[in-house]
């Protein structure tokens, strides 16, 4: 069996027209979205052994406060650069190309490919797209990664933060 969760970053800073898209940070709520479902991930036994993340400042902030809320060690992080603004199909390569070694993979990314991924692999999940640090982590009937698709999509879940933090710190 393997798992891939796929997690949109959390919510970003938007307002200044200065700052470029690939160095804008994460926003107050964008990491309490993320300190939350790294929690939440814990709860519903959910860690990963790998997390991949696109190298773009809010995803990369994700993924780190994701991995530090599992405990997870640096380590367990790598940044691959194709995963900035990718579509569906090449975030599903990059998962496909993953060594057999591990079981659970994480992948942080931005909307719609992200959005897209998740739909394409558990359509029956009809989520309608990831919300801000939301996740949709499925399990797959296979041993190997190059296998991965829709058919062999066994086990979905779907979690979004709390609704609790939009109202904070909207």
């Amino acid at each position: 069996m393997k798992r891939l969760t796929l997690m949109r970053h959390g919510d970003a800073q938007w307002k200044d027209p200065e700052v470029e898209d690939f160095v804008r940070p994460l926003n107050r709520r964008g990491n309490s979205e993320s300190e939350a479902m790294g929690r939440r991930l814990i709860e519903l036994a959910l860690a990963p052994e790998l997390i991949m993340s696109s190298p773009a400042r809010r995803a990369q902030q994700t993924a780190e406060i994701v991995a530090r809320e599992l405990a997870l060690p640096p380590r367990s992080i790598h940044f691959e650069e194709t995963l900035y603004l990718a579509g569906a199909q090449d975030i599903l390569r990059l998962a496909r190309a993953m060594g057999p070694r591990v079981p659970h993979l994480l992948i942080v990314g931005h909307n719609p490919g992200i959005s897209e991924l998740a739909g394409l692999l558990a359509p029956v999940a009809d989520m309608g797209g990831l919300a801000t640090a939301a996740i949709c982590s499925i399990t797959f009937d296979t041993d190997q990664w190059s296998s991965v698709g829709p058919t062999l999509a066994r086990e979905v879940t779907n979690e979004s933060p709390p609704s609790r933090l939009f109202s904070l710190f909207a």
